[in-house]
C-alpha cells in the first residue's frame, strides 16, 4: 500500500521491486534506473541485506512521520539522501544496506545530524537511528547535551541523561555531561552543581569546580579521593585566582604526600 508521501512510497516501491527481481522465476525484469547501468540493486543484495535494507526502510518512515512540513520537506530527514542529486541517489542505489563507514561524507553527517535532531523529539527512534547505522553516539549526545543547555532546557536535560543512562560507559557520559556543564560555565556564567554532582569520575568533577570556579569544592573532591596530581592542578589554579586560602589547603595535604 502506498502513500502520497514520495520518501515513504519510493522506499516501499524500490524495496518492492527488489523482492519481485530477486524471485521471480525465469528471466528476471531487470530494475533500470536513468543513468545507472550494470546489476540492479537487488542482485547486488544478498537476502540478508534485503532484510536488513527493509528495516531500514521502517525506520526512515518513522522518521519522516515524526516531523512536520513546518520543518522541511521530506528528503531534508532522508537517511539515505536527496534523490535529485545524481551522485546521493547512484550511491542510494548502488549501496543500499551498507554501513555508514562506508556512506559518503554527506550522507553519514546527514544522518548524524537527524539523529542529534529526532533525540528531542523520539529518543527511542533516534536510537534505532544511531544503532542501525552506526553512528558515532557519544559524539552526537554531547551535541544534544550542549544544545539543551545553551537554551536552558533543564527539564529536557534531566530527562535525556535519564534515558542515555547505561546505553554509553561511565566514561563517555562523563563526556557527555561535560558537554553541558562547559556550556552553562562559560556561556551562561552559572554553576550546575547538579551536573556536576551527577559525574561519575572524581577527576571529571575536579575539572568540572574548576571551571565554575568552586575551587575549595574541587579541593575537597581531589583530596578525598588521594589524588596528588589533582590536588596539585587545584593547588595552580588557586595560586593563579589569588584564591590563597584554598592554596594554603592545598599545600598542607601536599605536604603530607611529598
Amino acid at each position: 500500500m502506498y502513500t502520497n508521501n514520495p520518501i515513504e512510497d519510493g522506499s516501499e516501491m524500490h524495496f518492492d521491486d527488489g523482492l519481485s527481481a530477486r524471485y521471480k522465476t525465469g528471466d528476471s525484469t531487470k530494475l533500470v534506473t536513468k543513468g545507472i547501468r550494470g546489476k540492479s540493486a537487488s542482485e547486488k543484495l544478498s537476502e540478508e541485506g534485503l532484510v536488513k535494507f527493509s528495516a531500514r526502510v521502517a525506520i526512515q518512515v518513522d522518521v519522516v512521520r515524526s516531523f512536520h512540513d513546518a520543518d522541511g520537506p521530506p528528503w531534508k530527514y532522508s537517511l539515505f539522501g536527496n534523490p535529485n542529486d545524481p551522485e546521493t541517489f547512484r550511491f542510494l542505489v548502488e549501496t543500499l544496506g551498507s554501513t555508514a563507514l562506508k556512506s559518503p561524507v554527506q550522507v553519514f553527517e546527514r544522518r548524524c545530524k537527524i539523529g542529534e535532531t529526532l533525540i528531542e523529539k523520539n529518543f527511542d527512534l533516534a536510537f534505532q537511528v544511531i544503532y542501525e547505522f552506526n553512528l558515532p553516539a557519544v559524539d552526537i549526545y554531547a551535541g544534544v547535551a550542549a544544545s539543551l543547555a545553551e537554551r536552558k532546557r533543564g527539564g529536557q536535560l534531566t530527562e535525556f541523561f535519564r534515558n542515555i543512562k547505561g546505553t554509553i560507559d561511565d566514561d563517555d557520559m562523563d563526556q557527555v555531561l561535560g558537554a553541558a556543564i562547559n556550556v552553562y560555565a562559560n556561556k551562561h556564567k552559572e554553576r550546575p552543581d547538579r551536573l556536576i554532582d551527577m559525574l561519575n569520575s572524581s577527576h571529571r568533577r575536579v575539572l568540572a569546580c574548576v571551571v565554575c570556579g568552586r575551587l575549595k569544592s574541587a579541593f575537597q573532591i581531589a583530596s578525598r579521593s588521594g589524588s596528588v596530581a589533582d590536588v596539585q592542578y587545584v593547588a595552580h589554579q588557586a595560586l593563579h585566582a589569588n584564591a590563597l586560602p584554598v592554596l594554603d589547603m592545598c599545600k598542607q595535604w601536599l605536604a603530607q604526600y611529598m
